[in-house]
C-alpha cells in the first residue's frame, strides 16, 4: 500500500481518530434529512439484530472488539439502520495466509472481507467467493445510491484493476468526487497536491533543547551531525536516553530506506524514461550509506530494524525520539503537537528529492467484498448502502452532531473537544474506526478546514506530511504507471522465480550493507549486491515490466524520464 493513500490522509486529517460517547444522542444521526441516505433493514426494533462475521487481513486495524447495540454509540446506530452487528475477525498475523486456507477448505467462510493485496482479491474473484457488487445491489438493493452516485473515475480504475466492480474502496479521492464534495480549504488542496504518508518527523521540543533548527538538518550532512551533537548532549526524557533516530521497524526497507531513496533522488526510471529498479539507482547507494553512517556512529539501535509496529508507536509515544524516518501515517504522531518535518533532506551529492504522485483515481487502499455465501445479503446490501452514503459516513467517521461534531454558518463541521478526545480511542468508542469506509473526498469536503485552535492534530499532520512536496527542491511526478500489479509474473514463470529470489536475497543483503563495520566493507558489499541483483536476472525482470510501464504511460498521457540517473 506504500505510497497510495495520500491515505492517507486518512489519518492526517483525524479520519483514523474518533470515537463515540456512549452517553450521547443519535437523533440527528438516525433522522437525517441528507441526501444519499441508505435504507433502513430493521423493523424498528422488534426483531434481534443478525450477526455477520467480518474478516480483515489488516492486523492494525482495530474496530472495537465488542459490537454494542446501544442506539446511543455508533455501532448501536448502524445496527438500528441496518439491523446487523458484527464480529470481527482479524487475525494479529499472516491474515493472506489464513484466508487463502478459508478459500481453499471452504469452511466458515466470513460475510465481508477487506483487504489490501491485490493477488488475494483476484484470488476471491476467480474463487467466484464474492459478488459484483452492481449485480449484488440490484439484487438486494435496488434503490442504492451506488448505483447512481458512485465517482465513475475510481468505478472505471477498480474495473479494470479487477475484471468488475467487486470491491468497496476505502479512502476514495478523485476530480468525480470532488465535483461532489469540492475541498472546503486550502488546508485540503495541499494535502491533495503534495500530502505523503513517507517522511520524516522531528520532535521540536528536542530540537529546541539540543539548540538546533530545522534549517540545520535539512542536508544530509546537516542531520547526521545534529544526530552526533545529541548523543554527545546526552539528553534524557524522563531518565532515558533520547533516540536520535527510530526507523520504522521490521518493515523498514520499504518506508524508511523508501524515503531516502526519494529524498537522495533515485527514481524507477532512467533518463530515457526506461524503467529501473531502485536498488540500481545510484541515488540508492546514498541512501544506504546514510542508514550505514547512522549505524556507525550508533545514532540508532540495529534491533530497531526487528520490531513490529506496536513498539514503533510506542517510542513515537515516548516523547524521547528525535527523528523517525519511514511511514508516518502509521505512528500515531498526531496526538502529540510537537512533532514537525524539515521536509526533504538534501544529499551531500547535489542530486534532487523526488516525490511520485498517482494523478488517477485510486482504486483503495483496504478493497472490502460481499461474500457470496453470506447468510443476510439484503441486509449486507443495506448496510453497505448506508455506511458509504451521507448519512452513514456523517455517523461513523464523525460520531453525532452536537456531541462530537457542530456544523458552522457554512454548514461545515467543526469536531468538538468530546469529538476529538474520543478519536484518541476510536478502538473501544467505535467512532471513525471503520477505516474501509473513509472516504477522504467526503471529508475534505465536510470539515471546516481545520486550524491550530479548532484541531492540533490535523493541522499538526498536514504539516508534516506534506512538508517533503512543498519543499522548494522536491521535484513530483507522476508515478502512475509504477504501481506495478504484484501478479506481473505468471507465479509458474521463470519470471516470477527470479522475483522471488531477487527479494528475499536483497532483504538479506541490505541489512548487511547497513550494519557494515568499515567504509571499506559498506563499498565491498553494496558492490556485491549489484553484481548478484544481476546475476539473479533483475535486469531481465526490469525489461518485462518496462513493457508494462509504456503500456500505461501512453494508456495515461504521461511521459516520465529519471531526474537525476
Amino acid at each position: 500500500m506504500k505510497g497510495k493513500l495520500v491515505l492517507i490522509a486518512l489519518i492526517v486529517v483525524s479520519l483514523l481518530f474518533a470515537g463515540c460517547s456512549s452517553n450521547g444522542s443519535n437523533e440527528t444521526a438516525n433522522n437525517s434529512k441528507d441526501e444519499n441516505k441508505g435504507s433502513t433493514a430493521n423493523d424498528g426494533g422488534t426483531t434481534a439484530p443478525s450477526k455477520a462475521v467480518w474478516f480483515s487481513t489488516i492486523d492494525f486495524w482495530n474496530p472495537p472488539t465488542t459490537w454494542s447495540t446501544d442506539p446511543k454509540t455508533v455501532q448501536g446506530a448502524i445496527t438500528e439502520k441496518t439491523g446487523l452487528t458484527f464480529e470481527f475477525n482479524i487475525p494479529a498475523q499472516d491474515g493472506d495466509t489464513k484466508l487463502n486456507l478459508m478459500l481453499v477448505s471452504g469452511n466458515d467462510f466470513p460475510d465481508v472481507i477487506t483487504v489490501t493485496n491485490d493477488v488475494v482479491v483476484k484470488k476471491l474473484i476467480e474463487a467466484d467467493k464474492v459478488w459484483e457488487l452492481d449485480e449484488f445491489l440490484k439484487k438486494y438493493d435496488p434503490e442504492s445510491h451506488l448505483l447512481t452516485d458512485f465517482p465513475a473515475d475510481v468505478k472505471e480504475t477498480i474495473i479494470q484493476r479487477d475484471g468488475g466492480f467487486y470491491a468497496y474502496p476505502s479512502h476514495i479521492n478523485s476530480e468525480d468526487a470532488r465535483a461532489v464534495y469540492p475541498p472546503t480549504g486550502q488546508f485540503y488542496l495541499d494535502l491533495i497536491e503534495y500530502g505523503s504518508n513517507s517522511g520524516m518527523l522531528v520532535n521540536e521540543k528536542i530540537l529546541t533543547e539540543a539548540g538546533l533548527t530545522l534549517d540545520d538538518i535539512k542536508t544530509e550532512a546537516g542531520l547526521l551531525a545534529a544526530f552526533q551533537k545529541i548523543k554527545a548532549l546526552n539528553l534524557k526524557v524522563d531518565g532515558a536516553p533520547v533516540i536520535p533516530l527510530l526507523v520504522d521497524g521490521k518493515g523498514f526497507q520499504g518506508p524508511t530506506l523508501g524515503f531516502l531513496q526519494d529524498t537522495f533522488g533515485a527514481m524507477p526510471v532512467d533518463k530515457d524514461g526506461n524503467y529501473r529498479d531502485k536498488l540500481l539507482a545510484p541515488e540508492t547507494k546514498e541512501a544506504l550509506n546514510f542508514l550505514y553512517k547512522a549505524q556507525k556512529g550508533a545514532y540508532f539501535e540495529p534491533g530497531q530494524m526487528t520490531v513490529d509496529n506496536a513498539s514503533v508507536k510506542a517510542d513515537i509515544a515516548s516523547n524521547r525520539v528525535f527523528t523517525f524516518i519511514g511511514n508516518t501515517a502509521d505512528t500515531s504522531f498526531q496526538l502529540n503537537d510537537y512533532w514537525t518535518s524539515s521536509g526533504a533532506i538534501l544529499s551531500d551529492t547535489g542530486t534532487k528529492p523526488v516525490l511520485g504522485m498517482n494523478k488517477r483515481a485510486g482504486g483503495g487502499w483496504m478493497k472490502t467484498f460481499i461474500s457470496k455465501t453470506a447468510k443476510e445479503p439484503e441486509k449486507l446490501a443495506k448496510w453497505l448502502s448506508f455506511m458509504s452514503s451521507k448519512e452513514g459516513m456523517l455517523l461513523h467517521i464523525y460520531g453525532f452532531e452536537g456531541i462530537h461534531y457542530t456544523l458552522d454558518g457554512n454548514g461545515q463541521l467543526v469536531k468538538t473537544e468530546l469529538g476529538l478526545k474520543d478519536a484518541e480511542q476510536y478502538m473501544t468508542t467505535g467512532v471513525s474506526a471503520f477505516w474501509p469506509f473513509h472516504h477522504t473526498t467526503f471529508s475534505y469536503g465536510t470539515q471546516q478546514a481545520p486550524t491550530e485552535e479548532t484541531d492540533k492534530q490535523a493541522v499538526t499532520a498536514n504539516r508534516v506530511q506534506a512538508a517533503f512536496g512543498k519543499s522548494e527542491a522536491t521535484e513530483i511526478y507522476n508515478n502512475a504507471a509504477f504501481n506495478l500489479p504484484s501478479d506481473l509474473f505468471d507465479p509458474s514463470s521463470k519470471f516470477a522465480n527470479d522475483e522471488l529470489q531477487i527479494k528475499t536475497y536483497k532483504e538479506a543483503q541490505i541489512a548487511k550493507i547497513i550494519m557494515a563495520k568499515t567504509d571499506g566493507d559498506f563499498t565491498k558489499l553494496y558492490d556485491e549486491m549489484i553484481v548478484q541483483l544481476k546475476k539473479l536476472g533483475i535486469e531481465e525482470l526490469d525489461k518485462e515490466r518496462n513493457k508494462y510501464v509504456q503500456q500505461k504511460n501512453a494508456e495515461y498521457g504521461v511521459n516520465v524520464k529519471g531526474i537525476n540517473s
